[in-house]
């Protein structure tokens, strides 16, 4: 069998192309996920795989991430729209909606932040009532910033993207692009 981290290292180029994962932050995952959870590469080569991808994807790739391997150095700070050839897998760093009113999601905010007092309130006075669902942002058009750990760029969705959503999205939430 290859050393571990060489097929860890061929199935993370296969699975993630864009950025390459920076070498030392991998040894040190796979280190911690062999010893944590007492691993044997021989036979458990698949957990540690599936370990080793839940790390990177919950990791701020700031730290995991080899710096210039992701977004194209010409995207950065380019004059017009350009489409980038992915896939690239980038972290979500910000979040807007660009397609309703500042009015209309302020409104939204101050009843989602009066929504979770009144949770608070049920659930310290141990009242069982049944609570109504938080109220949800307009949807209309979301505008991005995502980051490859080095460079951040502004992206809007052409289509609307289900997964993401204002309010409920966590920001470094990952998304494989294809930019076109």
């Amino acid at each position: 069998m290859a050393a571990p981290l060489s097929v860890i290292t061929q199935w993370l180029k296969k699975t993630y192309p864009r950025p390459a994962v920076d070498p030392e932050w991998l040894e040190g995952c796979y280190s911690w996920i062999v010893e944590e959870l007492q691993l044997d590469p021989s036979r458990d080569m698949k957990t540690i795989l599936e370990n080793v991808d839940t790390q990177l994807l919950e990791s701020d790739f700031a730290d995991s991430m080899r710096s210039g391997s992701g977004i194209p150095p010409n995207a950065i700070g380019a004059d017009e729209t350009m489409v980038i050839k992915g896939p690239i897998l980038v972290e979500v760093v910000e979040i807007m909606e660009v397609g309703q009113s500042a009015y209309s999601l302020l409104q939204v905010h101050e009843s989602r932040v009066e929504y979770q007092k009144q949770a608070q309130i049920r659930t310290a006075s141990g009242d069982p009532e049944e609570h109504k669902p938080m109220p949800k942002f307009p949807r209309s058009m979301l505008q991005l910033r995502l980051s490859d750990g080095q460079h951040v760029i502004t992206a809007v969705e052409h289509k609307s993207l289900p997964g993401i959503e204002l309010g409920e999205t966590p920001l470094g939430f990952k998304v494989s692009c294809r930019f076109n």
